[in-house]
C-alpha cells in the first residue's frame, strides 16, 4: 500500500519532481475535486519515482558495501591508488546515506514516536514492524461455536455482524418535538458562515501532527506543510468549495477499515 515517506522530503530531487508534476496536471471541476485528482495522479507518479529515482535502499546498501569490502581487501594487499581512495570515500558516503534512509523508513513504519533517529536501530524497527503485523493479523473466528479459518465465511460473518450492528432501528428513535434550543446571535452566525482566509486554513493544517495521514491517499500533513507553497492554492480552494457546497466528491472522504483483534484468536 502506498504511503508518503518523510525521508522523501530530504531528497534534493523530490521538490522539483513534486512541483513539475503538480503544475502539469490539467483537471476540470470544482476546488475539492481538483485537489483530490491532483493527489491521486501524484500518488501514481510517486510510485514510479520511488523505484526509478529514490531507489531500492536494501540493494543500494548491499552494492555499496560489496564495493567497499573489495577496496578494503585490495588496500590490505597491494594498497590503493589515490583514485581508489577517493572512490572509497564516495562509497562510504553513499552507504551512510542509504542506511539513514533505511532507518528513517523503518522508523516511520513502526510509529515508535518515543525513539529518536540517529542510532541506526534498524533491527529494532524491523522487529517492531513484524510484531505489529503478526499481532494485528486475523487468523480466524469462532462461528456458531466452531473455529473457522475459511476466508469467505469470515468475510460474510464480519459483514453481517456490522450490518446488524448499524442497521436502522425504527423502534428506538429520539424525538425532539417541543424542545426549545438556545440560538446563537446574528453576529456569531455571521462569523460562522464567513468565508475562510488562507491564514486560517494554514493554521489548521499546522496544528495537525505532521505524521498523521488521512486515508485513503496517505499523504501526511508533513507533506502538505513542506510543500505548502505548491499545494496551498488547491488546498484553500478545496476548503472554500466545501464550505459553500457542503459536498464531497465520491472517494474524497473514503476510509479503509482494519479489524484489529483485541484478543488472540477471537
Amino acid at each position: 500500500m502506498f504511503g508518503c515517506l518523510d525521508v522523501w522530503l530530504r531528497d534534493s530531487k523530490f521538490k522539483e519532481f513534486v512541483s513539475s508534476s503538480w503544475y502539469s496536471y490539467e483537471v476540470m471541476g470544482d476546488g475539492i475535486f481538483i485537489f483530490k485528482e491532483n493527489l491521486k495522479r501524484l500518488k501514481a507518479y510517486l510510485k514510479i519515482w520511488n523505484k526509478e529515482v529514490f531507489g531500492y535502499l536494501n540493494l543500494a546498501s548491499k552494492e555499496a558495501q560489496k564495493k567497499i569490502d573489495a577496496l578494503n581487501e585490495r588496500d590490505e594487499g597491494c594498497g590503493l591508488t589515490g583514485y581508489e581512495r577517493e572512490e572509497r570515500k564516495v562509497l562510504l558516503a553513499e552507504l551512510n546515506k542509504a542506511k539513514f534512509k533505511q532507518e528513517a523508513v523503518m522508523f516511520q513504519k513502526t510509529r515508535q514516536s518515543w525513539i529518536k533517529q540517529g542510532d541506526l536501530n534498524t533491527r529494532f524497527f524491523h522487529s517492531s514492524v513484524k510484531w505489529r503485523r503478526a499481532r494485528n493479523q486475523l487468523h480466524g473466528l469462532h462461528v456458531n461455536g466452531k473455529w473457522c479459518e475459511d476466508k469467505e465465511v469470515i468475510k460474510d460473518k464480519i459483514q453481517s455482524f456490522f450490518e446488524d450492528r448499524f442497521a436502522r432501528n425504527d423502534a428506538c428513535q429520539v424525538r425532539l418535538d417541543n424542545v426549545n434550543f438556545c440560538s446563537i446571535s446574528g453576529t456569531d452566525n455571521d462569523m460562522l458562515i464567513a468565508d475562510f482566509y488562507e491564514e486560517e486554513i494554514r493554521t489548521a493544517v499546522w496544528r495537525c501532527d505532521s505524521c498523521k495521514s488521512p486515508d485513503p491517499d496517505n499523504f501526511n500533513f508533513g507533506f502538505i506543510k513542506f510543500y505548502w507553497d505548491i499545494v496551498k492554492n488547491d488546498v484553500v480552494a478545496a476548503v472554500k468549495n466545501f464550505a459553500v457546497n457542503g459536498h464531497w466528491p465520491k472517494g474524497t472522504n473514503a476510509s479503509f477499515l482494519c479489524l484489529i483483534p483485541k484478543i488472540e484468536n477471537p
